[in-house]
């Protein structure tokens, strides 16, 4: 009860800052409404941002490329796309192999190749689309050879009626999206928090906290769960006004729900942990962006190593150690074990090293 009752005095005083709590909905709001209209309408594929290199022997590469809306930049040969990416005229060249048509039709999801500019960081949405594609040709054909359908029309004909149920359900496009945006801004987000520790500390909030019969885990815990509090209802806020705009459909929300929570979690013990060690608001800032950053693209190639195939494999591998790796494989596969088991790990193992000695953190300068 004490602890609850220092996290509503904590809560409180939060709240009152009411342009930050804007900054919390508005900023993610706007990025992710962004990023949605974009990819939805094909506009990450017009002009000379991305080439693509047709080596299919079939007709499945050329299908793909205009259920995108994409017309421009298609090349059969490989040494002109590539061409444009030397010349930086686009930030990526997507080649599609011979056996395209031939592995799908199989049953199979084929290898797409990506080469890409060093910062060209900013194709996720056109790969999202290219893989639901893909996804929905593979599902096609699946049912077409096992005599499921006898023709393509059936399965969307009734497709506002029907579900099909299986044993792995995955998110939608647009939900996953949007809790990826969501995911990523909450730890980006926690450099907030350090400031807020860092201040805390100056003004003596803290010193005379430490002066009652509070002790340090109380105080901290206290800290983390008004923040953690504000950060979850923000979050949820996003979500469901994203819903209102985009329309997506909100699947296994219990699973969203708890990633939320948990993405808000590691950012908060991250940043407690950052703040210990440097006590430097610029540093630990900037500490927090770098790991936010760099820890995202470790995770996306962990997550999807094949579209990257040049990466060495002790690099994928190294994408299952960040958080983001665990939140958004949770997210796409609609599972909580062993994602939840090895996220709570992290934070405790950041929490318990954030309190160590805190009334030391608290009395030293």
């Amino acid at each position: 009860m004490k602890i609850l009752r220092l996290s509503f005095v904590n809560y409180k005083r939060m709240v009152k800052d009411k342009g930050k709590l804007l900054m919390m909905l508005i900023v993610p709001l706007l990025v992710i409404l962004g990023v949605s209209f974009t990819a939805n309408r094909g506009g990450y594929s017009t002009g000379v941002n991305i080439a693509f290199s047709i080596e299919d022997k079939g007709g499945y590469a050329k299908e793909l490329l205009e259920s995108l809306n994409i017309e421009d930049n298609i090349f059969y040969n490989r040494e002109e796309a590539m061409e444009l990416l030397e010349d930086n005229e686009v930030v990526a060249v997507y080649t599609l192999p011979k056996n395209f048509t031939e592995k799908i039709k199989n049953g199979e999801k084929p290898d797409i190749g990506a080469f890409k500019r060093e910062e060209g960081n900013t194709t996720l949405p056109m790969e999202m689309n290219i893989e639901k594609e893909i996804n929905k040709k593979l599902k096609e054909e699946v049912l077409l050879k096992n005599d499921i359908i006898k023709d393509k029309k059936e399965l969307y004909k009734f497709n506002t009626k029907t579900q099909i149920k299986r044993d792995n359900k995955e998110a939608n496009g647009d939900l996953f999206l949007v809790v990826f945006m969501i995911i990523y801004f909450t730890i980006l987000s926690s450099n907030s928090i350090g400031d807020e520790i860092v201040l805390m500390k100056r003004q003596k909030i803290l010193s005379r906290a430490m002066t009652t019969a509070n002790k340090g885990y109380e105080i901290m815990g206290s800290l983390c769960l008004a923040i953690l509090f504000l950060q979850v209802s923000m979050n949820l806020l996003v979500l469901f006004i994203g819903k209102l705009i985009l329309k997506y459909p909100i699947i296994d929300f219990h699973i969203i729900f708890i990633n939320i929570v948990l993405a808000s979690l590691f950012s908060i013990t991250f940043t407690i942990f950052l703040t210990r060690i440097f006590e430097e608001q610029g540093v630990v800032s900037l500490g927090t962006v770098i790991f936010s950053v760099g820890s995202l693209f470790l995770s996306l190639i962990a997550l999807d190593g094949d579209l990257y195939p040049k990466v060495p494999m002790v690099i994928k591998n190294l994408g299952k150690f960040v958080p983001q790796y665990w939140l958004l494989d949770s997210i796409e596969k609609s599972k909580l074990f062993p994602n939840t088991i090895v996220l709570l790990l992290m934070i405790l193992a950041l929490f318990t090293a954030g309190n160590f000695k805190f009334r030391d953190f608290v009395n030293r300068g």
